[in-house]
């Protein structure tokens, strides 16, 4: 079948018309003008019987409205144009139409006016015809796209294709939620990092000090339970008695605490007095004095 049957040569529905000179020298489309602005795109059919009665009224000066001319249209037969639908200044529809009697008349054509472009409406045939080239070249990209990505056949299972389950939207927005926390939970552990880490070493010098202070507490206790006897220092005249080899161990399981005497503080050398000497009495004074002693007994006794 060949491609053009598909498409009558009269066929103008890619094709669009707008003048904007017409437009910019009788202003916006209405109602009444919007029918001469058709009737200079090529669409327009000047044999008509639009234009035959336009000429007949031309000598004589009157316009008439598009009811009047609708209305004066039904006394003829063949190709007539007529307005269906206005919504001035961007929408309006136009019908060709052909006349059979005054009461009778086949749609041939539908033509629509929009933002001051006139397009031909497709056909039914059109559309349909349309529509189905377009599924079908959907169709037939698919089927090549699978092609090219056929999996390798095995003997046992065939072609399989790997399905994969498509995600939920519940799925996607925890993913989403996930994805904005990880920086600022990123966030929080660089503002909390010197925290934790002085944190840790004060945990840290805590157990050290816990554990010094455990072993201190538990050598005194050993210490309190064992008995004990201070050394005597010993004197000048006797002699230290040098223990033997095969002298008895000591009763106390750790070594008995060395007892040191606080130094004595020095005192700073002041120059003391000078003793006076004695004062040496007259020469024989002495021995009157003891001879007075000496009679004072004899009377006594």
């Amino acid at each position: 079948m060949d491609v053009s049957d598909l498409h009558p040569p009269d066929d103008k529905s890619h094709r669009l018309f707008i003048w904007h000179e017409w437009i910019q020298a009788n202003g916006p489309l209405t109602h009444e003008n919007v029918f001469d602005y058709f009737a200079s795109s090529m669409f327009y059919d000047k044999q008509c019987n639009n234009s035959v009665l336009r000429m007949q009224t031309m000598h004589t000066g009157t316009v008439m409205s598009p009811e009047t001319e609708a209305e004066e249209l039904k006394r003829f037969t063949g190709i007539e144009f007529l307005i269906a639908h206005s919504e001035p200044p961007t929408f309006f529809i136009i019908q060709k139409r052909d006349r059979i009697s005054l009461d009778e008349a086949r749609l041939l054509e539908t033509y629509f006016i929009m933002n001051n472009r006139i397009f031909q409406a497709p056909d039914v045939y059109t559309l349909f015809s349309n529509r189905l080239m377009t599924s079908l070249h959907s169709i037939q990209t698919s089927m090549d796209t699978l092609r090219s990505r056929r999996p390798v056949y095995t003997p046992r299972t065939g072609f399989v294709w790997p399905i994969v389950e498509p995600s939920t939207p519940s799925d996607s927005a925890k993913e989403r939620a996930a994805d904005g926390d990880a920086p600022r939970n990123e966030a929080v552990q660089e503002l909390s990092g010197p925290h934790l880490k002085h944190k840790a070493a004060s945990t840290r010098g805590r157990q050290q000090n816990n554990m010094l202070l455990y072993n201190a507490m538990r050598t005194t206790a050993v210490h309190a339970n064992s008995s004990f006897t201070l050394p005597v220092a010993a004197s000048e005249s006797s002699i230290p008695e040098t223990p033997g080899a095969g002298s008895g161990a000591r009763s106390s399981a750790t070594p008995a605490p060395v007892v040191q005497r606080a130094p004595t503080p020095k005192v700073p050398n002041v120059p003391t007095p000078q003793e006076a000497p004695p004062v040496k009495g007259p020469p024989g004074g002495g021995k009157k004095k003891k001879r007075r002693t000496t009679a004072q007994t004899a009377a006594g006794g």
